[in-house]
């Protein structure tokens, strides 16, 4: 006979693993990025928000709930809800790509929109999912500016002589770099051709913005020194390319190596009203023919062709760093980990090598943040961007996961170098001093789940589901504390 006391028993777990479904998904909820709406599908109004949503829209909590869509915003008014609801019935999900909403402060956001319904406890729910896409298309649409730009020039230049066809040669080779030092090299080889007989270079403004470094050049010797300041050029203090055809004029730039004694061009590179950098030629012979671009001419078009090249390359590189990057802590993003982690793995299993993997989380941040405000729990996680940068290798990854959860891939790293390791950034993380305004905040403990390839799973979802389980366990176990994954803890993570 069945040991009917063991019923009870089931029933029990059973019940704990639902609240605790039900806890992780409310958590998931109040920390996403994204707003979240939820509507009852009868009435249409809203039911529940998430903190973001209220943050996007800047209505409280309680002022969205009730509401229908088109109230707060998100539809133009209330013929158009109706249409988004009758596509919704048919359809089951509807999606927009980009809505413009206005928030309570009367500024435009740009949003994705994606709706769908299901059941819950025998009531058709809607979900609304609502991502902020602003910042992403003031991205695209200045890509999108730059690129035509770019295009227009070379559309120009295939219209011109053997001095068009040479620039239209170095444009296409700075559209294939992928670096500004390809893009250095380009210049001082093009450049060179483009202009036979003549000394010059580029110079790049630093970051500083005090002066300017030489970083291309041709001819026969350096005319330009290799370090000056804006101020020693005539074209840079106009925003305008300032031309000397005799060097007995009184405005001569003062950034040559030594006194110029022949005619020379200086062509600023500025974007948008910045200054990006100079392009300066030396014994330019000055050129005026019904049929021939004029030596400034060409040289401006060199610097147009230049300058969209080397800023949409940083650009590029600033979109990537958004990309791959989280913007507070400046960690790699999840978006990164995903597409990262399965290489690891597979470079691991080439070298037959250990890989060790470890999700933090910060003990009860939820409740610092209701403690100190969020302001302080943001300079917390701008504090551990730097402390986790500068105590793993290179060959480290480190990842804000979301929210206040981290994780960390130590490549080459066996299960028990990974536990001391994590247990050594543990002890960093809790020896923070932190200040914010005049307060010194209170001491940040850390929990941790640690995982390592071959021995718990040869997947990324299998490593991160065990790290995950293995946080879970250190949790409940009292948290401030790591905890190894061990094969016996279930997909909630308790032993």
């Amino acid at each position: 006979m069945p040991d009917k006391s063991t019923k009870p028993t089931k029933r029990t777990s059973a019940q704990e693993r639902l609240r605790a479904s039900e806890l992780r998904y409310r958590r998931l909820f109040e920390a996403a990025r994204d707003g979240i709406l939820l509507l009852d599908a009868a009435s249409r109004r809203i039911t529940d928000t998430n903190p973001y949503m209220v943050e996007l829209l800047g209505f409280s909590r309680d002022e969205l709930i009730g509401k229908e869509l088109w109230e707060i915003g998100l539809l133009t008014d209330a013929h158009a809800s109706q249409d988004a609801f009758r596509e919704l019935e048919r359809k089951g999900y509807i999606r927009y790509e980009h809505l413009p909403l206005r928030t309570t402060e009367g500024k435009t956001r740009e949003v994705e929109f994606v709706s769908n319904v299901y059941r819950e406890d025998g009531h058709q729910v809607i979900q609304c999912n609502v991502r902020d896409i602003t910042d992403r298309k003031h991205a695209e649409e200045l890509v999108r500016q730059t690129n035509n730009e770019l295009m227009a020039l070379v559309a120009e230049l295939q219209r011109r002589d053997r001095e068009m066809q040479l620039l239209n040669h170095m444009t296409d080779l700075l559209q294939a770099c992928n670096t500004q030092e390809e893009a250095y090299h380009v210049i001082a080889m093009e450049t060179g051709e483009l202009f036979a007989g003549q000394s010059g270079c580029v110079a790049m403004l630093q970051a500083s913005g005090q002066h300017l470094e030489t970083v291309a050049l041709w001819g026969d010797e350096a005319t330009v020194e290799s370090s000056f300041s804006s101020d020693d050029c005539w074209a840079l203090r106009r925003g305008s390319p300032h031309e000397v055809i005799d060097p007995r004029a009184r405005w001569l730039c003062t950034h040559f190596v030594h006194p110029i004694e022949t005619d020379y061009l200086c062509v600023p590179l500025m974007v948008q009203g910045e200054i990006l950098g100079l392009l300066c030629l030396v014994g330019a012979a000055a050129r005026r023919g019904p049929h021939q671009v004029s030596h400034q001419q060409l040289a401006v078009m060199a610097g147009e062709s230049i300058k969209l090249c080397l800023a949409n390359l940083k650009l590029r590189t600033k979109l990537h760093e958004q990309a791959t990057h989280d913007s507070l802590t400046g960690l790699f993003n999840r978006r990164y980990l995903e597409d990262t982690l399965w290489r690891e793995l597979h470079r691991a299993h080439r070298r037959s090598a250990p890989l060790g993997v470890a999700m933090l989380d910060l003990d009860h941040f939820k409740r610092f943040n209701d403690t100190f405000g969020h302001d302080a729990g943001d300079s917390v996680l701008r504090e551990l961007g730097p402390l986790l940068r500068e105590n793993l290798r290179k060959s480290d990854i480190a990842c804000r996961y979301g929210g206040e959860e981290f994780v960390l891939i130590l490549a080459d790293s066996s299960l028990e170098d990974t536990r001391q390791r994590v247990e050594q950034i543990r002890g960093l993380i809790r020896a923070l001093k932190i200040r914010h305004g005049d307060q010194q905040l209170a001491p940040i403990a850390v929990s941790a789940g640690v995982a390592a390839a071959p021995e718990h799973g040869s997947t990324a979802a299998d490593l991160l589901r065990a790290a995950d389980n293995a946080l879970y366990a250190a949790k409940q176990g009292g948290r401030d504390r790591i905890v190894v994954y061990q094969a016996t803890q279930s997909s909630f993570g308790q032993p």
